[in-house]
């Protein structure tokens, strides 16, 4: 732990450095809003110097400090321009420095409590860690972008690697590698997400008005308590019933696969190893991960480091819907920077996780929609002057992600219904309900109304992604599944009647002018929608049904929920039907208690979790991803830092034996940055169009089989390997003596079990 201090001091000084330069950026970009950006500094000034520095490191400026020095330097120079000219924006800036130090109390508290989660298990190993520590291994090595691919020999990354860009960019500026900014980027997401929901809870509740600071403190509260605290029930399931709690029986007739674990526990843990992971798999042939989850695992995997940039996303949406500014394709030309920083903003989120744009950039849209809708424009002609508006920074954007664009050679995706699947009521509850909560019970309060005229807008609404399920069902000839549906039908309808009450209060209250409440049910509305169409739609892409699609989109819906329980929250606070501060009503008496006791309990969840990794896994205190392999498999952590040394990964490969996707092999590429000819072959066809994997295991098979012989050689040479590793599983795969077969060729590094040979006459460096 004292050896890691200096290294997470120098990333959170680099954190405070960004956000200090992102703050008159920030307010220019936000400059209508209660909070003036301040709470997005830090994930702007991120996003900025990381797509500066992508698209100069893709026309050929060398990848490296330097360039990354010169961007930040080019930023603060235009930070000082602007509080040069612009003086007034200094000083709304200072005036909200309660909103600023606040929410670097949040940050820094979450920062903190992840990171110390980190250091009790920081190990890169097992699910998809190996492949997130190879992505940042792989922008860390890289002298251009994008990267070269460690697990496909002479072709580039074909993934979204912009966040794994942006950690590395933090850790160049504070001395920090790719082992320990795997556990840094974690925190980091997860502290900087914190204090941009707080910021986005704040600027809902006082959007156009002023806001008392207890609506905002309770708004605030609840938006991060509901991001980062509240889990599903079936973790709080598993640890009654491991401490003897409630019936067997009754627990396993939830429908939830290993649910209960079996019984045992120490100090109150399930001693069922992993026994927190079926928290995730509630749903059958699903993942529905949330946040908090997501940060104890501690997978800096693309959805999680996308969070900050996606919620300053929403902040852009907010500005909007505020409709204060002319939304004209004339006004972006008036307001460069503006028009640059949102640009910059989406082409980020693209950069980061492609998925998100979807709805972060649908959000925006919506929001220029209702703006337009609301000054008395008809439904045709609105859409037109959004598009026309829209475009301008679109086309900034796509600039801007051009050469990423250009380089991903991802496969063909396609939208279908979904049909012999489906959420059933009580699993659907066991995983929405906890979040939903504090929105109920914000609901209650309130008490929303909605007119005659936008009740039946609503519908419409609400109805309209059903009647193109059914449509494109009925089309492909499979009407049973409507019946197949069965208790499915309940959540649709559930869904679709939510939707609707939700949709038609937020149109009511925008149309009292409202802009708080309205933008609040606005994002409860776009939740349910989320939700209700992942119930009938699916991303047709690698993977099964709508195993990724509910991976995706419900990681998404979780973050605008607890967005718009802290809004709806706070305003509760202030102005419920009746004042929660008098504790008058039966909503206030028993629905709050209900709530916090609620929170509190799924809460327990997150520090069991936490406990039996560390219990469990037998990991060793720590911050470094990779150092665990120097206990375990010392051979490999030798061959690794050879590599590290002496190997550049534009000039060498180094044959490893093709592991699967989610097990140990490859390890060596995946932590130098040196490729090797094929590694976890199955997540590269989820990346890659098309892939020579037959190929490449051919090849593989034939150098392993032939040791030093010529036609190794011949075939080694054919494909660029300048190296050849042998350890546990080339040994597992090619037999126990398969290093005698490579005696003739010379060694680099023959230690604990682990070899490395270089092929002779090969090109190094």
């Amino acid at each position: 732990m004292i050896d890691a201090a200096p290294l997470i001091l120098g990333w959170y000084l680099a954190l405070a450095i960004l956000g200090i330069v992102g703050l008159l950026p920030a307010a220019v970009l936000c400059d209508r809003l209660h909070t003036r950006g301040v709470l997005y500094a830090r994930p702007l000034a991120i996003a900025v110097v990381a797509v500066v520095v992508w698209f100069l490191a893709w026309l050929r400026v060398p990848y490296g400090t330097p360039l990354i020095v010169g961007v930040l330097l080019a930023l603060t120079a235009w930070s000082i321009s602007i509080a040069w000219l612009r003086p007034a924006l200094v000083r709304a800036i200072l005036e909200r420095r309660a909103v600023l130090i606040a929410g670097e109390v949040v940050s820094l508290l979450v920062f903190a409590i992840v990171i110390t989660a980190r250091m009790y298990a920081p190990d890169a190993n097992g699910t998809e860690k190996p492949m997130d520590l190879m992505i940042l291994t792989a922008v860390h090595e890289a002298d251009r972008m994008p990267p070269a691919d460690p697990w496909l020999a002479g072709f580039s990354l074909s993934y979204y690697h912009l966040g794994h860009l942006s950690a590395d960019i933090l850790g160049r500026l504070s001395g920090n590698g790719p082992g320990t900014m795997f556990n840094l980027a974690t925190a980091t997401a997860g502290a900087l997400a914190a204090a941009a929901i707080t910021g986005l809870a704040i600027d809902v509740i006082a959007l156009g008005r002023v806001a008392p600071r207890g609506a905002t403190i309770v708004g605030g509260t609840v938006a991060v308590a509901t991001l980062l605290l509240v889990t599903p029930l079936v973790g709080l399931v598993n640890l009654a019933a491991a401490n003897g709690l409630g019936d067997p029986a009754t627990w396993a007739a939830l429908g939830v696969k290993e649910v209960p674990v079996p019984v045992g526990e120490i100090a109150g843990v399930p001693t069922t190893f992993w026994w927190w992971w079926t928290n995730t798999r509630i749903l059958p042939g699903t993942i529905s991960e949330f946040p908090a989850f997501t940060l104890l695992l501690g997978d800096p995997h693309a959805h999680l480091l996308s969070l900050p940039i996606s919620l300053t996303a929403v902040a852009l949406a907010l500005t909007v819907f505020e409709g204060a500014s002319p939304l004209t394709w004339r006004r972006w030309l008036m307001q460069p920077e503006r028009l640059a920083l949102t640009g910059v903003v989406f082409a980020a989120i693209f950069m980061t996780n492609a998925w998100d744009i979807v709805v972060y950039g649908g959000l925006w849209g919506v929001a220029a929609i209702l703006a337009y809708l609301r000054t008395g424009w008809s439904l045709m002609p609105a859409l037109m002057g959004v598009v026309r508006w829209a475009m301008v920074p679109a086309v900034v954007a796509g600039v801007l992600a051009f050469g990423f664009i250009e380089t991903l050679d991802t496969p063909r995706l396609g939208l279908a219904p979904v049909v012999g699947e489906h959420s059933d009521p009580v699993r659907w509850l066991l995983v929405w309900l906890p979040p939903l909560l504090p929105v109920l019970a914000a609901l209650a309060l309130l008490r929303p109304r909605a007119d005659r005229g936008s009740t039946a807008i609503a519908v419409s609404f609400a109805l309209a992604p059903l009647a193109g399920w059914f449509g494109l069902v009925i089309n492909a000839g499979g009407p049973s599944e409507f019946a197949a549906r069965g208790t499915g039908w309940v959540v649709i309808a559930g869904l679709v009647a939510a939707v609707t009450l939700a949709a038609g209060a937020a149109t009511t209250a925008d149309g009292r002018f409202d802009r708080a409440q309205a933008a609040a049910l606005a994002l409860l509305t776009a939740v349910l929608g989320i939700l209700l169409a992942t119930e009938l739609f699916r991303v047709a892409d690698a993977f099964p049904g709508r195993f990724n699609t509910v991976f995706k989109f419900w990681f998404t819906a979780w973050t605008l929920l607890a967005l718009a329980a802290g809004a709806l929250a706070g305003l509760a606070w202030e102005r419920g039907t009746v004042p929660v501060r008098a504790w008058l009503s039966w909503p206030v008496r028993l629905g709050v208690p209900l709530v916090l006791l609620a929170a509190v309990a799924t809460a327990l969840y997150l520090p069991a979790m936490a406990v039996s990794r560390g219990r469990d896994e037998g990991q060793f205190v720590g911050l470094d991803a990779v150092t665990y392999l120097q206990r375990v498999d010392p051979g490999r952590y030798a061959t690794i830092e050879w590599a590290r040394e002496h190997l550049h990964a534009r000039s060498d490969v180094i044959l490893e034996a093709v592991s699967e996707s989610y097990t140990a092999g490859n390890m060596v590429s995946a932590a130098t940055g040196v490729p090797t000819l094929l590694g976890w072959p199955n997540h590269e066809r989820q990346w890659r169009r098309s892939v020579p994997e037959d190929e490449r295991r051919r090849a593989v098979d034939a150098i392993y089989a032939g040791g030093a012989s010529s036609a190794s050689l011949e075939v080694a040479r054919r494909f660029g390997v300048t190296y050849v590793y042998i350890g546990r599983e080339e040994r597992a795969a090619y037999g126990t003596n398969v290093a005698a077969r490579f005696a003739a060729w010379p060694a680099v590094v023959d230690e604990a079990g682990a070899l490395l040979v270089q092929v002779p006459m090969a090109t190094t460096r």
